[in-house]
């Protein structure tokens, strides 16, 4: 098994809001879901504490991260390097008068993730992860059958209405261009278009079979070259590791 709390960057001090217990009805049926499709209980035991640290800490420093990574926008603007580190930067889109307005959020291949804990597809992970289609009204998402709002199993296309969402960011990749971010959102397209199954061994996820949320935004952006995942050498990527990831930016947060 391969899989890294203290190698995600979570530190002990920070103090985690309710998070859902081991007892609870809904988490045992996830719990008992994730071990028939492999995982042990000292790995699910282990992704629990994991998550559980995740979330302390990405309700601590949301706003830092965001804080960071315009920071890190503004020297690229200063050292002129933000048109080959960021393409997107300069989109009409990507605009902050245009941002309010819109319900859909970021343009063809942008990963976005949500940290709040009921939005994600399984009960004792943290958040939620999307790859927005060629066509920006529509979000490519996994979902298991039980948390889907169209009640529906694996990859499928969702209305993108990410922008009315709270606890979000959106997520450029680094280093990338038109082509790419074109090719990562038609790789995640074909997975709904094939509707491949949710995968509840959240540590392997290597796998092209089965997909859940974070794992298929890793993969659409693996696949053209570019690994978003934080801890890269590891078994399991989560939405909070796309948001920390040294290969992505926030270029939208809503708190």
């Amino acid at each position: 098994m391969l899989i890294s709390g203290l190698g995600l960057g979570f530190g002990k001090s920070a103090h985690a809001e309710e998070f859902p217990q081991l007892t609870n009805e809904k988490v045992q049926t996830e719990i008992q879901e994730m071990k028939d499709a492999g995982m042990t209980s000292e790995e699910v035991q282990k992704f629990y504490e994991m998550s559980k640290e995740e979330y302390a800490y990405v309700q601590e420093h949301a706003e830092d991260l965001y804080k960071d990574s315009q920071k890190e926008i503004k020297e690229l603007k200063a050292s002129g390097q933000i048109d080959e580190v960021l393409p997107k930067y300069k989109e009409p889109e990507y605009q902050p008068k245009n941002q309010i307005a819109a319900k859909a959020l970021g343009t063809k291949g942008d990963v976005l993730t949500s940290y709040e804990i009921n939005s994600g597809s399984w009960s004792i992970g943290v958040g939620h992860a999307a790859v927005v289609s060629t066509n920006k009204s529509k979000t490519v998402e996994a979902w298991a059958k039980s948390w889907s709002p169209i009640n529906q199993d694996g990859v499928r296309r969702y209305n993108n209405n990410w922008g009315s969402k709270k606890k979000v960011y959106g997520l450029w990749v680094k280093g990338s261009n038109n082509n790419k971010y074109i090719n990562a959102a038609k790789y995640a397209e074909k997975q709904a278009d094939n509707k491949k199954k949710y995968n509840f061994n959240f540590l392997n996820k290597k796998t092209t079979a089965k997909f859940y949320c974070s794992q298929l935004a890793w993969r659409s952006w693996k696949n053209q070259g570019i690994d978003i995942d934080n801890v890269k050498w590891d078994s399991v990527v989560t939405p909070m590791e796309l948001v920390k990831s040294n290969n992505t930016t926030i270029f939208y947060h809503k708190g």
